[in-house]
């Protein structure tokens, strides 16, 4: 053993003196690529006293061993035979047992030194040792957990589990704690007490459609469009008549499905044909004028101008028009044409066969809608656009138009698959890598469903899967590059090999995994649970992908290393041995892989490695050739016996051939980018560019649209845009706002509420206690309020967007007291005769006056009242006769505008029944449990964003403020609320908070975690800089695809820092983990270890993402748009950006290094204790004392910085 170790160490001074040597005539050139020869260093790595003084000792040694210099001659021999072995110390060579670092290089740097060394077995980890052992069982167990994660899934799913509960047709944006959310669903919910007193109406059959089919149960609206032309022409007409005729004779609507008016016949649609078939032709025109509309043939549609002139005119027929003239759409102009028009057709409810909605969805989706497609493609063709949508269709399509993108994930995974399969050129690891990324799926959607407890899988989860067929391919990649980049090393065994690959893919992989499960954790913690459970769901999808990869990647490719190839290898010689198969033969040759050597024939050689990349002239004269690689091939009729010339040509063409790229990053990307000019102007153009998308971010504006679920090219997306955007006005008066204003009620509790499913959750009504209306001071200031509202100004008409009455042109405001002060007026007048001359029933309404209008009425409260002596409650003596028309219980106008506006509850002891109704439950004595007043506005919350609705939000707020300020005690506690609109606004804000809220908190996770990953203050700043201009970049280019902020780009936003970090992480890793001494070599270094696996990442992704282009629902569209755009960004910044960065900025030995920090902090508090060499003189002259002849000529102009060196090593 002893004679083996001198000789050991007797080749280890061999190899160093001639690695001096060259490293000395590199110094000539380079002064700073000389020090890098010596080692300089170790003198830096000193970490004490004793040390150092051992450095300083051996340096004399050291520099005399460089005083025999080679002629120039023996030089460029040297630097030949270099360039064609493998860059870094041999095997031998006494360096290598500094070198603790581990690198994922593709090749290795002249001046590098090597992490493949002779490892003792006690430093290889420990699953490494048992998968080299038992490759076979440790495949089999690692893969247990992938088929638990299959099992678990189907069982559950068998057991009737919603192992995937799926909700497509709703976008639960629900903000739980947000007041316009629990004052809205507290409106909602006001009729939700006990003792609440209804009020039966009569006769509702002549005011209300209570028959089957009466009411509408959905309407399925069609649009109609030309491209050129007028729509309203008679040959257009005509064929609109056609396709109206067709829609109302399909089937069995008419028989089935269609609304009955008050005769039980069919509701013709609406549309134009209605102001031609007679239905409107008896209306006169211009305010019961005599003339009547034109004369005109039905089939021929004379005089349609005049006719559709006439209709705007009518009071009857102009607000009809309006739901089918589009905006700016004049008919009495002349020259005036419109290119749209829609057909309105609709649906009765309820149906004789019950299960209304099933049935009528049923009947749409399934006939009516492909009875639509027909006439579209065959009968209008190019004459004609037809677009349809409705309630039920719409719900339908959506689901299964988002099942149908989820489809085109299988084309991101082919692509990903052959990406995959090129680069490796295994089947079986391609197989095995995308099999756990998609197993990593499930099990992270079992944590999700089961350990988290979430209960929705909306639109936002199928983009998880297109982020983690990036992420998880980008993580296969890494891994089988490092175990690629170990082939150059050597290694006493197969266990050190995949040790060494192990670190260098889990610590690489680990940066850009904690980055990005950072990135999309942040979202979690949103308030709104589609932000939130996808940022969740995301996070640990790629946390789950991340340790698939370690455990079970590594067993996949010693299985096909050390079992599989072999015998694939031997069953294709014998196999091309047969007659019928020696013509593959060649075939075969010409495509092997750096994986025909097996790991253990490299892991037990005893050869030098080689690395082709190294340099481009490779000479093959080493004498330890192996000759059990010859081999003799018969291809194309010739006996061709294989010399190991031979032989390694063939192999160093395969190889460049697929190291092409990783040959021109070293080479002529390196060489571009290390230009003077190139490598300072880069940064500038960095520098304009992210400037210019700066600018670009700062024109960035709020959304004026509500969410949008299809593309504007998709059938519903158009016919969506024409919907809210195109007419004069809808057919559904609930498209529009209302703002109620609120007394009795505080508010929601919601506390109850599960946050983890998307299900509706109407939570508990808190009501005020101390609401009383009823008092005069209280009475007046509502009737006050009232009348403010009904008589308001035009300026606050516009500024609270209040709507006119198209007839009246009054604001409409439904406030009940002064309707009701208006009907006992009107019922006191009619009755002078009843009532007594001096009744006053204005309000304020008082004891005096209500008792003499109860004493007025026997036949309704009794001959002798049965109030109590202290009842109070004086209003609702009146509310009660007004809303019951004189305790009637008949249905009069008022009843549909104020019933739901009133709530009333009955009290023990004091509320009494009507005398002349007791049989219909109508009371008086009642206490008023809220009220509210209707204010109808002309936004729509469907087209109302966040920059408009959110100031007419805050101005009704102050408008609220301002109200209760005048009002008593007992009404001070009101509120303002609409039905979603507020709350959808709120949805928006918050959004675009959590945007850009989401984007600092990514930034500023980064920064910390790539400074402690990467352990260098400056290589983290850098990577952070690159990182926030990618941000930067990212926002900007939202104006500049003519998006605005709404709720789509909002989440996506909160990804950006997520997807950024990947490709300039890597980087700076590897430019961390090279052990070459200047930042010229550091970053050559750099781009040889990741470029490829960079690029092989971005193009995955980028390839994943382009899949997405074709999918329908406009978030996966713009999701797959915003994916590429920071994909190129990235890509452009890293490559780009952070390389010349690092060629001006990076750092070089230990400048910037945090454990450098750390010991020099601790050195600096142990320097007063402290003595070198415990007090004792050194035993050899400090570098200052050095000899000067000892010290070659071509040195000493080194000599300060050698002794600045040791000594700062020393101290």
């Amino acid at each position: 053993m002893e004679n083996q170790n001198d000789e050991e160490k007797s080749k280890h001074e061999t190899y160093a003196t001639e690695s001096n040597k060259v490293s000395l005539t590199n110094s000539k050139k380079d002064c700073e690529t000389g020090l890098h020869g010596l080692n300089n260093t170790d003198l830096d790595k000193a970490d004490s006293p004793r040390k150092a003084s051992r450095q300083l000792n051996n340096l004399p040694q050291r520099l005399q061993s460089l005083t025999n210099l080679p002629n120039e001659k023996e030089e460029r021999r040297n630097l030949k035979k270099l360039s064609s072995e493998e860059v870094g110390p041999r095997k031998d060579h006494p360096s290598s047992k500094r070198s603790t670092t581990l690198r994922d290089g593709i090749v290795h740097d002249r001046n590098e030194k090597d992490v493949s060394k002779t490892k003792n077995s006690t430093n290889t980890f420990f699953y490494c040792r048992f998968i080299v052992k038992f490759p076979v069982i440790a495949f089999l167990l690692s893969s247990t957990i992938h088929i638990f994660a299959i099992v678990t899934t189907v069982s559950l799913h068998i057991a009737g589990e919603n192992v995937f509960p799926t909700d497509f047709k709703r976008l639960p944006l629900v903000l739980y704690d947000d007041k316009t959310r629990q004052q809205d669903l507290a409106w909602r919910s006001r009729d939700s007490y006990s003792l609440l007193i209804s009020r039966p109406a009569l006769e509702l059959n002549n005011h209300y459609p209570t028959w089957y089919r009466g009411r509408v149960g959905d309407t399925l609206e069609v649009i109609l469009e030309v491209d050129n032309g007028d729509i309203f022409s008679q040959a257009n007409l005509k064929l609109i008549q056609h396709v109206e005729n067709l829609m109302f004779n399909f089937k069995d609507y008419k028989s089935s499905y269609c609304q009955l008016d008050e005769f039980e016949e069919c509701v013709k649609p609406w549309s134009v044909i209605r102001l031609f078939d007679g239905t409107y032709n008896t209306i006169s025109v211009y305010n019961n004028n005599a003339s009547k509309f034109s004369n005109f043939t039905l089939e021929t549609f004379e005089n349609s101008k005049e006719v559709l002139c006439n209709a705007t005119k009518s009071d009857e027929t102009k607000e009809f028009v309006k739901t089918i003239f589009p905006k700016g759409y004049d008919p009495c102009r002349p020259g005036c044409a419109s290119s749209v028009t829609r057909i309105l057709l609709t649906m009765g409810y309820p149906l004789w066969r019950g299960k209304d909605n099933t049935v009528i969805s049923n009947f749409l989706v399934d006939e009516m809608k492909p009875n639509l497609e027909h006439i579209r493609d065959n009968i209008l063709g190019d004459i004609m656009n037809l677009y349809y949508t409705s309630e039920w269709i719409f719900d339908n399509d959506v689901t299964e138009q988002a099942l149908k993108d989820m489809l085109f994930t299988i084309g991101s995974f082919l692509f990903i698959f052959l990406v995959m399969w090129i680069q490796t050129k295994s089947f079986f690891i391609t197989f095995f890598g995308i099999f756990s990324i998609l197993t990593s799926f499930l099990l992270a959607n079992l944590m999700y469903r089961y350990v988290f407890k979430y209960e929705y899988f909306g639109f936002f989860h199928i983009i998880s899967m297109f982020i983690i067929l990036g992420i998880g391919a980008d993580d296969v990649f890494v891994f089988y590059d490092s175990w690629r980049l170990t082939a150059a090393g050597e290694y006493p065994t197969l266990a050190h090999r995949l040790t060494d690959c192990y670190y260098r893919a889990a610590k690489t992989t680990f940066i850009t995994s904690v980055t990005t499960m950072a990135a999309f954790l942040v979202s979690g913690t949103s308030p709104l649970l589609p932000v939130a459970s996808f940022g969740l769901f995301t996070g640990v999808l790629v946390g789950v992908n991340y340790i698939c990869d370690l455990i079970y990647f590594p067993t996949a490719i010693i299985l096909y290393s050390e079992k599989i190839r072999p015998r694939a290898n031997r069953f294709l010689s014998w196999l091309f041995d047969r007659k019928c198969f020696k013509s593959l033969k060649c075939t075969f040759c010409k495509h092997e892989t750096d994986m025909n050597e097996t790991p253990s024939e490299i892991a037990g050689s005893s050869t030098t490695s080689i690395s082709f990349v190294s340099s481009p002239q490779l000479a093959f004269d080493h004498s330890q050739t192996n000759l059990n690689n010859l081999q003799e091939s018969k291809c194309c009729d010739h006996d061709v016996i294989k010399k190991p010339n031979d032989q390694g040509k063939v192999n160093h063409h395969d190889f460049e051939d697929r190291m092409l790229v990783v040959r021109f990053l070293r080479h002529g990307f390196l060489s571009f980018m290390s230009l003077k000019v190139v490598r300072f102007l880069i940064p500038f153009v960095v520098v304009g560019v992210s400037s210019f998308f700066i600018y670009s971010a700062t024109t960035l504006e709020p959304d004026s649209k509500q969410v949008e679920i299809f593309r504007s090219t998709h059938n519903h997306g158009k016919a969506w845009n024409h919907h809210h955007y195109t007419f004069q006005k809808n057919f559904d008066e609930n498209e529009y706002t209302s703002v109620f204003l609120v007394w009795g009620i505080l508010g929601k509790d919601m506390s109850t509420c599960n946050r983890k499913k998307s299900d509706f959750c109407g939570g508990t009504v808190v009501w005020d206690d101390t609401f009383d209306p009823s008092s005069p001071e209280a009475q007046t200031a509502i009737h006050n309020l009232c009348q403010r509202l009904e008589n308001a100004s035009d300026s606050i008409i516009n500024q609270l967007k209040i709507r006119r009455n198209a007839i009246t042109n009054k604001p409409e405001v439904s406030c009940f007291l002064t309707a009701m002060e208006r009907f006992l007026r009107e019922e006191v007048q009619k009755s002078e005769d009843v009532y007594p001359s001096d009744l006053n029933v204005d309000v304020p309404l008082d004891e005096g006056n209500m008792t003499k209008f109860m004493t007025s009425n026997p036949d309704i409260y009794g001959r002798q009242l049965t109030l109590p002596k202290d009842f109070n409650r004086w209003l609702e003596i009146g509310v009660g006769y007004w809303m019951t028309n004189r305790y009637t219980g008949k249905v009069h106008p008022d009843y549909f505008m104020y019933d739901h506006l009133i709530g009333e509850e009955y009290v023990m002891g004091e509320t009494n029944i009507a005398e002349n109704m007791r049989f219909y439950g109508l009371y008086y004595g009642s206490k008023l449990r809220y009220f509210g007043i209707q204010v109808n506005l002309t936004v729509k919350v469907q087209t109302l964003g966040y920059s408009d609705g959110g100031p007419l939000y805050h101005a009704w707020e102050q408008f609220m403020i301002n109200e209760k300020a005048k009002m008593p005690p007992s009404l001070k506690n009101g509120f303002q609320c609409t039905r979603n609109t507020w709350h959808m606004i709120r949805v928006q804000e918050v959004l675009s908070e959590s945007a850009y809220f989401g984007i600092l908190i990514g930034l500023s996770v980064a920064l910390p975690v790539l400074v402690l990953t990467t352990m260098n203050f400056i290589i983290g700043f850098l990577a952070w800089v690159v990182i926030a201009l990618v941000t930067v970049c990212v926002l900007g280019s939202i104006p500049l695809l003519g998006w605005k902020l709404g709720v789509l780009e909002s989440l996506n936003l909160c990804m950006v820092v997520g997807l950024a970090v990947d490709y300039v992480v890597h980087l700076a890793e590897a430019y961390n983990v090279s052990s070459s001494v200047t930042r010229q070599d550091k970053t050559r270094n750099m781009l040889e270890k990741m470029g490829l696996s960079v690029l092989s990442g971005a193009l995955t992704t980028f390839g994943a993402s382009v899949f997405m282009l074709g999918a329908h629902i406009k978030f996966v569209y713009e999701f797959g748009i915003f994916v590429m755009i920071t994909v190129c960004t990235s890509l452009f910044f890293s490559l780009f950006g952070f390389t010349s960065f690092l060629l001006i900025f990076g750092p070089e030995g230990n400048t910037g290094s945090v454990t450098a920090l750390f010991k020099k902090i601790f050195r600096c508090k142990q320097k007063v204790q402290f003595t070198p060499n415990g007090g004792k003189p050194l035993s050899t002259p400090l570098p200052s004392e050095i000899d000067p002849p000892m010290i070659p000529n071509g040195l000493k102009s080194n000599v300060p910085k050698l002794v600045q060196l040791g000594l700062q090593s020393y101290l």
